[in-house]
């Protein structure tokens, strides 16, 4: 006597369980399914579409033997003034360079010149010295007016700390104006100028 054992899979029977919920999505699933199926198998076995072959060159036309050469004159034009004219001068090249030599002497973009001091009679050389390493680079003139000094941007009541060799001076900045600033070291008050004052307000 034969006992017919029936196999199970968990897995599938969970599968057929929710499949069968699915109703009308299943269907449509399995529709695409074989869809997609059919589509692979035609691509497998070989149902492509032809190769595209290019079309042979066209022939040339028959030429007739008795075609007479073709004549060409050449036209001399006319000379106009103004049409054929050479430019003869260089623009490259400078003629007159001292122009720019008394251009250059007037103007000198460089920080040496660019701050000018004014001592009181009794500072300190050593003071002085320490001074000139102050650079006004410029003032921004507003409601707190502040001073662009040593490639630091301050106000009135900031310090500015400025070394000269082995000694250090500390700058206190007392007055901002349009064009210069008072600063004090040691009791001593400098006045820090521009060299040229532009207005740029409208």
């Amino acid at each position: 006597m034969a006992h017919s054992r029936k196999i199970t899979l968990p897995w599938a029977n969970s599968l057929l369980e929710r499949l069968r919920m699915g109703g009308r999505k299943t269907a449509v699933a399995g529709a695409l399914i074989l869809i997609m199926l059919f589509m692979w198998i035609r691509v497998l076995v070989g149902h492509r579409p032809a190769a595209a072959a290019a079309a042979p060159p066209p022939r040339p036309a028959e030429t007739p033997a008795q075609r007479a050469p073709v004549q060409r004159t050449l036209v001399e034009l006319p000379k106009l003034p103004g049409r054929h004219d050479a430019i003869q001068r260089d623009f490259f090249a400078i003629q007159d360079s001292s122009y720019f030599r008394r251009q250059a002497a007037g103007r000198n973009t460089g920080t040496e010149t660019e701050v000018s001091l004014t001592f009181t009679p009794d500072a300190p050389e050593v003071i002085q010295r320490a001074a000139r390493m102050l650079k006004l680079e410029a003032v921004l003139w507003s409601d707190s007016p502040s001073a662009f000094l040593n490639d630091r941007l301050l106000t009135v009541g900031d310090r500015l700390l400025v070394k000269s060799g082995a000694a250090s001076f500390e700058f206190e900045v007392l007055q901002i104006h349009v064009d210069s600033v008072l600063v004090e070291c040691r009791g001593v008050q400098l006045a820090v100028k521009l060299a040229q004052y532009v207005d740029v307000s409208n």
